[in-house]
């Protein structure tokens, strides 16, 4: 398929999809006329077609559909290039459009770059159906949505890995040692070495769907995008959160009442490098608290943090609130709200693919039945616990 080809069809493309958005926004007229352009850009693809395959027997290559110069020609394709055809291929495939086979050979070629040295690549996609990476530019999409929403995952130890499973050897902050002394003309001296700690990890598929209108689907590129990045990107956030704050509880409660345990946790509880990276994660209960608590001159004790407006501080270190739905507390008379204090990026690994996959269906779960089309989101992760001693589980007395 040549350039201009590719260009047409694209052009074609976002032609149909805008005759689409008309008819579902009922400007009849409208569409009509713009169809006509439709039916001008269709004609032009059909000839180009022709000639492209008459260049193909010519050449002695066959027309089932190759790139003129085989796979090479389409390996020498820019990613730029490449990353926008695929764009358009995912669009049609969630829109549950028809594949073609040239279609099918971006694919290859753009997975084949982006799972590079995975050791293995997606199964080939049938025709209109979908089951494909989610192309980069819409992947930063997601992670911008991420981004904007209280991610806990920003505050633990994020490992991106290609293989399903597999481990990692990391080094404890809190137990380095320093570098001897070295004499001149003396033996270098022995030091103590790094206490490494061996984690293993096995990625898990986790996955949801979402059913999709028809008027969506007949949207413009855009807002389609826009209301899948925006679902995709908060399902992510919740599920990343939940194995986060899961994991959390596993540890050993240690009971305290008051404000000085908390401190001493601060101060001798925790190794001082740790300390010093410290955090402090409880839920609405806990903030709420922690927020009324005054010192003898009747001041607040949380202050707020003048580098980012809105975050509070204990005693310097960042105040993290996740919802009591997510992490609730203990009891109904006596209130005992969970804290964890620590550094968290010692304290979790999360192990994570870094792609998000999408397929669609028309006839499976409630699709055909709600004349819908469904989609469905899977990721890949796993966490692992790492150093257990760089937090401290407090479950702290409130009334």
């Amino acid at each position: 398929m040549t350039r201009e080809l590719r260009e047409l069809l694209a052009q074609l493309n976002q032609a149909k999809t805008e005759v689409r958005s008309m008819i579902g926004q009922n400007k009849v007229d409208e569409a009509d006329k713009r169809m006509e352009e439709v039916r001008s850009l269709q004609k032009k693809v059909d000839l180009l077609t022709q000639l492209d395959t008459e260049d193909r027997e010519n050449l002695g290559v066959g027309g089932s559909g190759a790139e003129i110069g085989g796979q090479k020609g389409l390996e020498s394709r820019e990613d730029a290039e490449l990353e926008t055809e695929y764009r358009g291929i995912f669009l049609r495939g969630v829109r549950r459009q028809h594949i073609t086979a040239d279609m099918q050979s971006v694919i290859s070629e753009y997975q084949r770059r982006t799972v590079l040295n995975e050791g293995q690549t997606n199964p080939a996609i049938p025709d209109g159906d979908l089951s494909i990476l989610v192309p980069k530019d819409v992947q930063t999409m997601i992670h911008k949505v991420s981004r904007s929403l209280d991610d806990l995952s920003e505050f633990v130890t994020v490992e991106p890995v290609t293989a399903l499973s597999g481990s990692r050897v990391l080094e404890n902050y809190g137990t380095m040692t320093p570098f001897a002394v070295m004499d001149e003309y003396a033996p270098v001296p022995e030091i103590g070495g790094p206490t490494f700690t061996p984690v293993n990890y096995k990625l898990k598929d986790r996955g949801g769907f979402l059913p999709i209108t028809n008027n969506l689907l007949q949207d413009t590129d855009q807002n389609l995008l826009a209301y899948i990045t925006n679902w995709i990107g908060r399902k992510a956030v919740v599920t990343r959160n939940t194995l986060i704050t899961n994991l959390l509880t596993t540890w050993t409660k240690q009971a305290m009442s008051g404000l000085d345990p908390i401190k001493k946790v601060l101060n001798v509880g925790l190794d001082p490098a740790i300390s010093a990276n410290a955090v402090i994660l409880t839920n609405q209960d806990g903030y709420d608290w922690l927020d009324t608590q005054k010192d003898s001159t009747g001041r607040y004790l949380l202050t707020d943090d003048i580098t980012q407006p809105g975050r509070k501080l204990f005693r310097g270190r960042q105040v993290i609130v996740v919802a009591n739905r997510y992490l609730p507390s203990e009891g109904t008379t006596t209130i005992k709200a969970p804290m964890f204090i620590g550094d968290l990026k010692q304290a979790i690994v999360l192990f994570s693919r870094m792609f998000y996959e999408l397929d669609t269906t028309k006839e499976g779960g409630d699709a055909w039945r709600r004349r819908t089309t469904e989609l469905r989101a899977v990721i890949r992760d796993d966490i692992q616990k790492w150093d257990a001693e760089s937090v401290v589980f407090a479950q702290v007395t409130l009334s």
